[in-house]
């Protein structure tokens, strides 16, 4: 298959063009970008640049675009890549409100495409095994998780509404698709807390969210542009916990470790590295491949939902 990327964004660079190579069923990958020129280096499995996202829709071969721009961008750019034709991947948030998610969810289930948000810290392997987890020692009490980063220099487009940003858009996706996935389903009920206002641009820096999973346990999370860095995630159950760090953004050579106890007999797990990003564009090929595209889409949806709920509690 051949990927194109519109945008050539810190997070293309860094992840996405990394992991696009590492994947086998991907044998091109073009990029778009308004805003940088071609990179002299070149890039792997090199197919071709565009000046113009227009242009690029237009005349790229690609199968699947991956729309990695600022969040106020992404519908306009998804809409036009399905309207072309294409599979569609996209940097969380997918879009900036529900009912934006659910007109592209409508546009790809009626040209037979996917659409699915790149939520992909859930792709690791550890994930599978924190629900075997709960399977063996729950049911589930307690979900506890915080990401922390230091405040953003002021031109950063989260720092910017007019551009999609706020701690709520960029994070509020890691909140939802938890409660999701640890949850079995849709919360029951949120409340929740804001944060500070960012004292130049007025946008949130951050939330506090609690939730009746569907079910039964309860999750607390602390999302913020303003403090220390944290990213950590505790699972407790009936007769086990786990706390494990680095959850929502593993770097591709990065060991996962488990403070694992079960009956108060500690015990670390280590998972080797794993790369999420070549992981979630494996299972987006294998989506399309299978043709069912469903279970991306209702994750995609569910999600965008739950940040709704989010932002009424707030």
């Amino acid at each position: 298959m051949r990927l194109l990327i519109l945008g050539y964004s810190s997070i293309a660079q860094r992840r996405i063009i990394p992991a696009a190579a590492a994947v086998g069923a991907i044998g091109e990958v073009s990029i778009a970008s308004r805003s940088r020129p071609e990179p002299k280096e070149g890039w792997p499995k090199r197919g071709r640049f565009f000046p113009e996202y227009e242009a690029a829709l237009r005349e790229s071969r690609s199968d699947i675009v991956y729309v990695s721009l600022s969040n106020a961008m992404h519908e306009r750019w998804v809409m036009a890549a399905l309207a072309a034709g294409k599979h569609v991947l996209v940097d969380k948030p997918a879009m900036t409100t529900l009912e934006a998610c659910e007109r592209g969810v409508a546009e790809a289930r009626r040209a037979g495409r996917l659409l699915a948000e790149a939520v992909v810290f859930a792709h690791h392997p550890h994930f599978e095994a924190l629900q075997a987890f709960v399977g063996e020692n729950g049911p589930l009490t307690l979900v506890d998780t915080q990401f922390v980063i230091p405040p953003l220099p002021t031109a950063n487009f989260r720092n910017h509404a007019e551009l999609g940003g706020g701690c709520l858009l960029d994070m509020g996706p890691y909140a939802a698709a938890v409660m999701r996935i640890l949850g079995g389903g849709a919360p029951s009920h949120i409340t929740a807390l804001a944060g500070i206002r960012h004292p130049e641009t007025s946008v949130d820096m951050g939330f506090s969210v609690q939730a009746r999973l569907a079910n039964g346990g309860i999750f607390s999370g602390h999302f913020s542009f303003e403090g220390e860095y944290q990213n950590r995630l505790l699972i407790v159950a009936r007769s086990g916990s786990v706390m494990t760090e680095r959850v929502f953004s593993p770097p591709a050579d990065h060991r996962i470790e488990w403070r694992r106890r079960v009956r108060n007999v500690e015990s670390p797990v280590t998972f080797e590295p794993a790369d999420v990003f070549a992981r979630f564009l494996e299972a987006a090929v294998r989506t399309i491949s299978c043709g069912d595209h469903e279970p991306l889409h209702r994750d995609l949806l569910a999600d965008a939902e739950c940040r709704a709920r989010i932002a009424d509690a707030l």
